[in-house]
């Protein structure tokens, strides 16, 4: 068999403005995903570690240091810490769930993407807990607010798919407030105002809430307001009476 991936790539052109992305069945009849990169490809398991290895018997390495953690705990030794060895590995694995996740959302399944997203918060809460210098720390709390920004994309897409705009906007605005919170835990109040990852969620949000289906109640306060503006005051007349009846009794007269 030939090790040359050309023929994989025929026809499969890098894209530099977005992920390009497909799954397919691997030999082993198990789904994975293929991300092209400008050099050849990544190829990832869809379950567990992206690269389908299972450190120290673990399904990830972030669960093999939780365990030593637990271990260190029992002890009752001194401060459990993680050594800069440590977190260039859990970096290397970060990395891992950052092309998958971004896969994930390109592919649009969105669940998938939140617990990846999940999973490299919870590295960025470890590290920033429990590495031994400063320095290491800032290393991975200075990316919380884009894994935020992608964690809430995939949260907020789940809801507007199911049709729920109104839970969509409010996951939105939660994580706004999440990006927020995580530039002054940094202390770095100024890059509130100036956030493109707050930027793109209130724009998107914009766009939500301007293409949602209007309720009974909101089309007809619309119909009112034109009617008034064009000067239809029958029109506006019965459009008000309706309006009224939908308010107090929840109930449409012409529907009745």
């Amino acid at each position: 068999m030939s090790e040359d991936i050309s023929n994989i790539l025929d026809g499969w052109d890098y894209r530099p403005d977005r992920p390009a992305v497909r799954e397919i069945v691997g030999e082993d009849g198990q789904p994975k995903i293929q991300l092209r990169i400008d050099l050849g490809l990544l190829q990832m398991e869809t379950s567990g570690r992206p690269d389908g290895m299972r450190p120290h018997g673990q399904d990830t390495l972030l669960d093999h240091y939780r365990n030593l953690l637990l271990e260190h705990r029992g002890h009752d030794g001194g401060e459990f810490s993680l050594t800069e060895e440590d977190c260039v590995k859990l970096q290397l694995e970060s990395m891992q769930f950052y092309h998958r996740r971004i896969s994930w959302l390109e592919l649009g399944d969105y669940r998938a993407a939140e617990r990846d997203a999940d999973h490299n918060l919870q590295i960025i809460s470890m590290v920033g807990e429990h590495a031994q210098t400063d320095q290491l720390r800032e290393t991975f709390v200075q990316w919380k607010p884009f894994v935020l920004v992608h964690r809430t994309m995939a949260k907020a897409r789940q809801a507007w798919e199911r049709g729920d705009h109104d839970d969509a906007l409010a996951l939105i605005e939660e994580g706004v407030q999440e990006i927020g919170d995580a530039y002054r835990d940094q202390g770095r109040e100024d890059a509130v105002d100036n956030s493109g990852e707050i930027a793109y969620l209130r724009k998107w949000a914009e766009e939500i809430d301007h293409t949602r289906p209007l309720t009974l109640e909101q089309r007809l306060e619309r119909e009112l307001d034109q009617a008034v503006t064009n000067e239809a005051f029958e029109r506006a007349a019965t459009l008000r009476d309706r309006l009224r009846t939908v308010r107090e009794e929840g109930v449409d007269p012409e529907a009745i």
